[in-house]
């Protein structure tokens, strides 16, 4: 009785279901993606998204270290 009441202990219900597709067959079974692009697409743009990121944020921070040294407020 304790089992039924558990809705943790209940198998075969809810989100955690298998159903037995191949999680690849259930990605592409979704439609595209929202912004359009396929999945080697998107890593191809998030691998040159990182690198323009990285450039950006270290120009940032020589930008600073070279107003801290050119001014300093201590």
């Amino acid at each position: 009785m304790a089992e039924a009441k558990n809705p943790a202990s209940r198998r075969g219900k809810g989100k955690g279901r298998e159903t037995g597709i191949p999680s690849k067959e259930i990605k592409s079974m979704a439609g595209p993606s929202l912004s359009g692009l396929t999945e080697q697409q998107a890593k191809e743009f998030h691998e040159q998204f990182k690198v323009t990121y990285t450039a950006f944020v270290g120009l940032a921070a020589l930008a600073h270290l070279l107003v801290i040294a050119a001014n300093p407020w201590f």
